[in-house]
């Protein structure tokens, strides 16, 4: 007897263990396969960074000082006459600059420069070579102070 109640014990217990299943089984879980995505390189910035890299680095040049010497190719009580002859020079092709006194001797005067220098040595060649020169034998050195 102890056999069937035993046994009946047992069916008990599977018949109320599958009705109480009333959730649904478990799926069986698939492997998932994780995406890992790269990430986008900023194209923008890789290309300013290979552009920068490919710059060379300059350093900055000491600025030049100013021209101290000045070739003059003509002196004008006049403006105007002083502009014009500037422009005819410049037609010649020289850079031409007038030079005025604002004090001191000879402020009535607008000299016509046709070359500047810095450098003395420089200066007093040039003007050798323009004394030289058929039509410029009247140029002269204004040295400023």
């Amino acid at each position: 007897m102890k056999n069937i109640i035993s046994m009946m014990l047992v069916i008990g217990l599977i018949t109320l263990v599958s009705s109480c299943k009333n959730t649904p089984e478990k799926q069986a879980q698939k492997p998932q396969t994780k995406v890992v995505e790269k990430p986008v390189k900023d194209t923008l910035a890789v290309d300013t960074l290979k552009k920068v890299a490919e710059v060379e680095v300059k350093k900055p040049e000491p600025p030049k000082p100013d021209d101290k010497y000045f070739l003059i190719a003509g002196s004008f009580q006049s403006r105007e006459n002083a502009e014009i002859f500037k422009l005819r020079l410049e037609e010649q092709g020289y850079s031409s600059n007038i030079i005025e006194r604002r004090h001191g001797p000879n402020t009535e005067f607008y000299k016509v420069s046709y070359k500047s220098f810095y450098d003395k040595n420089e200066a007093f060649a040039e003007l050798r070579r323009a004394r030289n020169t058929e039509g410029k034998d009247n140029v002269w050195l204004l040295v400023k102070k």
